[in-house]
């Protein structure tokens, strides 16, 4: 992948629009609606400027409308060979021959130096969540020897990556820094050289503090892997070798250049079982500048936040209106917001729900607990649950828009 595009990158988008014109029930329509013919679509600025964007609010929508999959789903049932799902939920269905972002993660994998058989330790959720699969499906092809540790049990952890020897972490930098502090509880030494960092901000303080090279890397649940870094350390390079990616001003929706922000719309290349045609996550990065030192021609960017209602907290999108289904499950409460904070000196983000209550609980310690249990269950990450007053919650952070819904300090 190119930014900008080149005319090979521009070809190979649209063999696919024909063939997603042809399959997908949503995309005809709304190629139809926008007056859009494949064949008609000359140049970059053509597709750009005529085609229209897909939110992830719109693939949701469509297949709580349309269950399971909505009207995006361009083949027959019977060629799905499997099932992915993220936070939402959005179910991702998958050919056979659909890599995953394999090729892409094995590229990642190589440029930080990992050897063809060394014991790679993968603890990203292997339950639901699609993430742990793809990496280890990319290890093994690469050649390693893979631990499928997925999350939690950490002295179980510990143990079995001191046993077989890994040499190469995979996950969270916070689980990490949680490993290593069970390690040394243990009397044991983690046997990692390097590590895979994923799904959470790998900030300098971790980088320093966790005592091993580690290596930034993005993606996103629905489009797979998107950039991760070499071993020059200086931005992350674009290796989404099947995504045609833009990058946009999110005011003007014109292309950005070297040293701007832009909003990531990435559009799936090839034959996909589910295919997303201008797909926009959400997510900004800075396009970084000039050459890499390491040689990869790839465009490198640096990640910088999330656009409008969709947050990431702890690792993993959250949005607003998820919170809301669950909180205006109890009768005693309002507005809410949610509070993310790293304290300085501490390794792990914190997440605090002020939840506003219009009336007094009958039991206010029971009703904390319940709805963290409730938030977890369904948005997959712990959050500490705080009750105030609802006059103490910003009106803004209310529905529809949850402009405030979600403060990142």
């Amino acid at each position: 992948m190119h930014w900008p595009p080149t005319a090979r990158d521009f070809a190979r988008l649209r063999d696919t629009l024909a063939w997603v014109a042809e399959r997908s029930p949503y995309y005809r329509r709304a190629f139809d609606a926008a007056g859009v013919r494949p064949a008609d679509l000359h140049t970059y600025d053509d597709f750009r400027t005529r085609v229209p964007r897909t939110e992830k609010v719109d693939l949701a929508a469509n297949q709580r409308a349309h269950p399971p999959f909505g009207e995006f789903l361009a083949v027959p049932r019977a060629e799905i060979a499997s099932l992915h799902t993220s936070p939402g939920p959005i179910y991702i269905p998958r050919l056979a021959d659909e890599r995953g972002g394999t090729p892409a993660l094995k590229e990642a994998i190589a440029a930080m130096g990992v050897c063809r058989g060394e014991v790679a330790h993968v603890t990203l959720s292997y339950h639901v969540m699609p993430g742990g699969l793809r990496l280890h499906r990319a290890f093994e092809e690469h050649g390693c020897l893979v631990i499928n540790g997925g999350t939690g049990a950490s002295r179980l952890q510990v143990q079995i990556a001191h046993d077989y020897g890994a040499t190469v972490y995979a996950g969270t930098p916070s689980f990490l820094a949680n490993l290593a502090d069970t390690a040394r509880e243990m009397g044991l030494r983690l046997p990692y050289r390097i590590g895979f960092s994923t799904a959470e901000a790998l900030t300098p303080a971790l980088r320093q503090q966790l005592g091993i090279e580690l290596f930034d890397h993005i993606g996103e649940a629905q489009i797979g892997p998107v950039a991760g870094e070499c071993r020059a350390h200086q931005g992350m390079h674009l290796h989404a070798r099947d995504l045609f990616c833009e990058f946009l001003d999110p005011e003007s929706g014109a292309p950005v250049g070297p040293g701007g922000v832009g909003e990531l719309v990435a559009t799936q290349l090839g034959r996909h079982a589910l295919p997303l045609v201008r797909y926009a996550p959400r997510d900004a990065y800075r396009l970084l500048p000039g050459a890499c030192p390491c040689g990869n021609p790839a465009p490198r960017v640096a990640f910088v936040g999330l656009v409008g209602a969709i947050k990431k907290i702890k690792g993993v999108l959250v949005h607003p209106a998820q919170i809301h289904a669950v909180t205006s499950q109890f009768p005693e409460l309002g507005r809410f917001q949610i509070v993310v904070e790293h304290p300085a000196g501490e390794r792990y983000e914190r997440a605090t729900l002020r939840a506003g209550t219009v009336r007094p609980p009958a039991d206010a310690d029971a009703l904390c607990r319940t709805l963290a249990e409730r938030l977890k269950a369904t948005v997959l990450i712990q959050m500490e649950v705080a009750l105030v007053p609802e006059g103490d919650v910003p009106e803004t952070a209310g529905p529809p828009g949850f402009a405030e819904a979600v403060v990142k300090r």
